[in-house]
């Protein structure tokens, strides 16, 4: 029966073959060729275009290879693009055809006047060979401009055409060949009477150094008697020169300045005097010692003078400077040598074995160690562990008895009473303070047998977080409808279920429904990431500017503003144009953003970004990258402040504005008001260099683990010792030590992380 059936099935196949391929082909006709489209047909090299398809039902596949209903390319140079549409087996007639153009604008010819002049003298650099504006690489625009370089200089330029860039024109190059003044200095800006002085021009001179003492050459020596003027001059041919003038000053050093954090002490106390002020000399001390720095113990009232020594000569002696001895010290407090609990309490009150009445103006404190700058103890009245505390009597001077020794023993009871019972915790709500962003900032204190607070409210608007002494509060709209708004602190409970009861404090907060700021906001942050040493005195700094949207809607037309020009000045050169690009912080890779390549930072050329470009979703953020050339050989500053400015347009078209914060994050405060940290980022010459003996202190580093500022550095010479002591928002002591080597974290005492802050 089977073999039947299946001569019958190839028999039909055989006789009507064309009957199953004819529905097939009638199919595949009825599959239409999609119509592609893309949002413009004319672009610049490189930059992306996204390729829309419609009218295919199965799978669209491009003359690329590629396939999707949307494509993004980056052509550079003009292309054709087509795609059919495939479904199954079958497949399409192809599209039409669409041609994006690619605008590559003329590389301009550069040609200067003359490229050999005098100091002083002009040059008239001419570009041809472009049909829109021409960018020189001074920052300048024209197709003709005048220069007048004070040294040898490169220049180029750009031809840019609607909104393309060419490639750079080859470099003119205009060599100064002589009549500069020369910038002298001095290996020593004061001498003794005798003492040898080394003189140095430092210039680009194409000639010969002449000196006034007719020698010539770039260094001389000298050895006035008294103080003495003297110029030096660039002698080139063709050119006139300019004799630029340097004084020696032939003078005894100046006294130094005396300096000490307090000038009355405790009997046994310690105290550190300095001496400012003198420059390459040692300082010597009416007491025989020798050195900056003299730390004394002084056993009754006396003065104190000092002087410079440089060489064969001094200076006077310094203004007296007097440190009195209050002699009064408090007498060491009675106390009970040993304190042991009774049950069925498991505490001891430590106040209990001061056996003597408290003197007028005297105080009694505890702490855990011999010195007086040891941790407190903080519950006094429910000391639970077994270790020996010490107590200070303190008058009124702030003089500290030598410490009393109390040995506290703690042993079980069988039904032991519980800490809280006669230590109850308590709660208190100290700080309800207003940002300026609209929100609220709490604090709160516990005490007693307490270790940690929780905050509710009876609105409907949301904290920070819930758990902790500090919070924010942001108001919900009901809340700012209502007026007022209930906050409740509340302590844990020190024993769950028992009879102990956690302390609480209640406060309202009034609530302006009119916050007084937009509601949509925009934060900018820099720092300087890092920098290279191109050769003695040219670096290649490199900035991270970071930009984040911090409002609830999608930003637009996102303007920063960074004019280096402003930054680098007084000597210091910006050399070349800068290296930038745009970085998504999430994923530390490299992305397409607005970012404008004509940026110079100098000479108006000051905004990074193509607003047009340049848009931020709700929490989105971009990172931009800036490597920039300065060249210090004549700088006059050493320390070079920077700040950046962001704008950008939220949904009603409202602009939301900032400056730049020193940091890794836009709200350094963390009172979710980005606008109220401005502080300027820093860039430090001397750090730079590496030979300075200056001192530089941050105000702030950035702990995150991210290699990255991750550590309190301290910029110092390197005999100079630091004593360090850190201190938080209330005044409690976080991490301390005499002789810091720059490697504090964040971390304290107890070896656990410091809550970002303050």
């Amino acid at each position: 029966m089977k073999s039947i059936l299946l001569t019958v099935l190839f028999s039909a196949f055989t006789q009507f073959p064309n009957l199953l391929w004819a529905n097939k082909t009638a199919d595949c006709d009825s599959i239409s060729a999609p119509v592609i489209s893309s949002e413009k047909q004319v672009s610049c090299v490189g930059q992306p275009i996204i390729l829309k398809s419609g009218g295919c039902d199965g799978t669209v596949i491009w003359s690329n290879k590629k396939t999707g209903s949307t494509l993004t390319v980056y052509p550079t140079k003009t292309t054709t693009y087509k795609a059919y549409c495939k479904k199954e087996d079958c497949k399409s007639a192809e599209s039409n055809a669409l041609t994006i153009t690619i605008n590559i604008p003329s590389t301009p010819l550069v040609k200067a006047n003359k490229t050999k002049i005098c100091f002083g003298e002009s040059v008239v650099l001419n570009a041809t060979g472009c049909t829109g504006d021409i960018i020189w690489s001074n920052g300048m625009t024209g197709k003709e401009i005048t220069v007048q370089p004070t040294g040898t200089t490169k220049y180029t330029a750009t031809c840019r055409s609607e909104g393309c860039v060419s490639c750079f024109a080859d470099e003119v190059i205009v060599a100064v060949m002589g009549g500069e003044p020369l910038l002298i200095s001095a290996s020593k800006s004061v001498i003794c009477k005798g003492e040898t002085n080394i003189l140095e021009a430092k210039v680009n001179c194409a000639g010969q150094v002449k000196w006034s003492s007719n020698e010539i050459g770039k260094t001389i020596t000298v050895k006035p008697e008294n103080t003495t003027e003297y110029w030096a001059m660039c002698e080139t041919e063709g050119c006139e020169p300019i004799k630029s003038l340097f004084s020696v000053q032939v003078t005894p050093p100046l006294p130094p300045v005396l300096k000490v954090s307090k000038t009355t002490v405790c009997l046994g106390e310690k105290v550190t005097i300095t001496a400012e002020g003198c420059t390459g000399g040692v300082v010597q001390w009416n007491n025989t010692m020798q050195g900056r720095t003299l730390t004394i113990e002084p056993k009754e009232t006396a003065q104190y003078t000092a002087i410079c020594q440089r060489g064969d000569c001094q200076s006077i002696a310094s203004l007296p400077l007097t440190v009195s001895v209050n002699s009064e010290v408090p007498a060491l407090p009675q106390v009970v040598a040993e304190l042991k609990n009774v049950c069925p309490f498991v505490t001891v009150d430590l106040s209990s074995a001061v056996n003597q009445k408290q003197t007028v103006g005297v105080y009694y404190e505890a702490r855990m160690g011999t010195s007086p700058e040891s941790s407190p103890v903080t519950d006094v009245g429910a000391v639970s562990e077994n270790r020996t505390y010490y107590v200070f009597a303190r008058n009124a001077n702030g003089c500290y008895s030598a410490p009393a020794a109390i040995a506290v023993t703690i042993t079980s009871c069988d039904k032991p009473l519980l800490v809280c019972t006669n230590n109850p915790a308590t709660a208190f709500i100290t700080k309800t303070e207003r940002t300026t962003a609209g929100n609220y900032y709490l604090e709160g204190k516990v005490g007693g047998a307490a270790n940690t607070g929780h905050w509710s409210t009876n609105g409907t608007g949301y904290f920070n977080t819930t758990n902790g002494l500090s919070v924010i509060y942001t108001p919900s709209p009901e809340d700012r409808q209502a007026g007022k708004v209930t906050v409740r602190f509340l302590n844990d409970d020190p024993d769950g279920e028992g009879p102990c009861k956690a302390g609480s404090d209640l406060t309202e907060l009034k609530i302006n429904s009119d916050t007084g700021k937009p509601k949509e906001m925009i934060g900018i942050n820099k720092l300087v990431k890092g920098w290279t040493r191109l050769n003695a005195n040219l670096f290649e700094i490199e900035y991270a500017i970071q930009v984040v949207n911090m409002g609830t809607n999608d930003l637009v037309e996102i303007r920063i503003v960074d004019s280096l020009d402003k930054v680098f000045k007084n000597g210091s050169v910006i050399v070349g144009k800068p290296d930038i690009k745009a970085i998504d912080p999430s994923t530390g890779t490299e992305v397409v953003w607005g970012i404008d390549t004509s940026y110079t930072g100098k000479g108006g050329l000051s905004e990074l970004l193509i607003p047009a470009k340049s848009s931020l979703l709700a929490g989105q953020s971009r990172s931009v990258i800036v490597k920039t050339k300065v060249d210090f050989t004549n700088a006059q500053d050493s320390v070079y402040f920077n700040t950046a400015l962001v704008t950008a347009l939220d949904i009603n078209g409202n602009i939301c504005a900032d400056k730049s914060a020193n940091g890794n994050w836009p709200d350094v405060n963390q009172n979710e008001d980005p606008t109220d940290d401005t502080e300027a980022t820093p860039l430090v010459l001397s750090s730079l260099r590496g030979s300075d003996n200056d001192i530089f202190i941050p105000e702030g580093f950035s702990p995150n683990s991210d290699g990255i500022n991750d550590f309190f550095v301290i910029k110092k010479p390197v005999n100079l010792r630091a004593a360090l002591e850190i201190y938080n928002r209330w005044g409690g002591l976080v991490y301390k030590t005499e002789d810091y080597k720059n490697d504090w974290n964040g971390g304290v005492i107890a070896q656990t992380n410091v809550p970002a802050g303050t």
